[in-house]
């Protein structure tokens, strides 16, 4: 028997949530027992969740007769290992690049034990792979490296929409959390809006409780505040026009573990920027215009290039869609599913 922890699965679900979701069903196809979630995110929620973790986990599973608890997060309970764990990171960012935040904390303080106690990791890439070796030592044989997707029916080419064929706009989609880099992308956003004054930059995701009023200073600082938008988070189904309407995604992240708008952008159509270095690169392979995400100018220099040259947009456009095609969530899912069979 098979327990799906759910509980890490906010009701407005961004990476960790997209996942989680989408192989769901495939996993339920496994004798199993669901707990579901549906939190919001806060902090109080969160502290509430890791005792939830600590003490109630364990006793479920073993209620339920269960022989496996998987996460499709990095939480579960710390000691002995009465119940086997397998989990499922999908980055070290707050280790890698900590905050004052409880996230950090918790990071830094349960997640190294944590993997080396569960039976078994699940990653998004051989950068994160990496990662967690580098923080834990643990070796090959208990990591299993399995890219994430997305779905083929939701983002795909398509008609722009009407309300996107006005102002052109370069995009960026994901909370502001600081390794987002995004003071450097508005930065290289000024730079660039001085050779195209009617172009804008969307900012969506959800805001951060203390990076995004420093970027709204930002950018009234610039005196952009005409050519930057910020948008809250934008819900699944919007997700796709969002992307055909620009003219490239921009994700000069300092760290991620897989990147998931680089994939979603690709395969709606439309040409990203990314950084070299982490996991976006290994996602993008030669489909996207790779950067140094510390470098200003060559940021605002690569947004040049991408609106001025359409070959450059095209020929960006046509690999990126190549590349998409190696992913999908079925993928995934029967991966995900292959694993957990083999270990409950």
């Amino acid at each position: 028997m098979l327990l799906l922890n759910y509980r890490p699965v906010l009701r407005q679900p961004t990476g960790i949530g997209v996942y989680a979701n989408a192989v769901l069903q495939v996993l339920q196809g496994l004798p199993h027992v669901l707990i579901p979630g549906g939190e919001e995110g806060t902090a109080h929620q969160r502290l509430k969740r890791l005792a939830w973790s600590q003490f109630e986990l364990p006793r479920l599973a073993r209620r339920h007769h269960a022989s496996l608890i998987f996460t499709p997060a990095p939480e579960g309970y710390l000691g002995p290992q009465v119940i086997s764990q397998v989990v499922m990171v999908h980055d070290l960012r707050p280790i890698s690049y900590p905050e004052r935040s409880l996230q950090s904390l918790y990071f830094r303080a349960w997640v190294p034990p944590l993997l080396k106690e569960a039976h078994h990791v699940l990653t998004n890439s051989c950068f994160t792979a990496r990662e967690i070796q580098r923080c834990t030592g643990i070796p090959d044989e208990r990591i299993t490296v399995i890219p994430l997707g997305y779905d083929t029916e939701v983002f795909r080419p398509g008609s722009i929409p009407l309300e996107s064929q006005g102002r052109p706009y370069l995009l960026h989609v994901g909370q502001a959390y600081p390794h987002k880099n995004l003071r450097r992308l508005i930065q290289a956003f000024a730079q660039v809006v001085q050779h195209h004054p009617v172009l804008k930059l969307v900012l969506a995701g959800k805001p951060h409780a203390k990076e995004s009023h420093q970027l709204q200073l930002l950018v009234a600082e610039l005196g952009l505040q005409q050519c930057v938008e910020f948008r809250p988070y934008v819900p699944y189904a919007e997700l796709p026009d969002l992307y055909r309407g620009a003219l490239a995604l921009v994700y000069p992240s300092l760290c991620e573990g897989f990147g998931l708008p680089v994939l979603e952008a690709m395969a709606c159509g439309t040409p990203v920027i990314t950084s070299e270095g982490s996991g976006t690169e290994e996602v993008a392979g030669d489909a996207a215009l790779l950067v140094d995400p510390a470098d200003v100018d060559v940021l605002g220099s690569a947004m040049l290039c991408m609106i001025d040259q359409q070959i450059l947009r095209d020929e960006y456009q046509r690999r990126g869609l190549r590349r998409a095609a190696q992913f999908n969530w079925k993928n995934t899912a029967l991966a995900t599913q292959n694993v957990l069979a083999k270990l409950s």
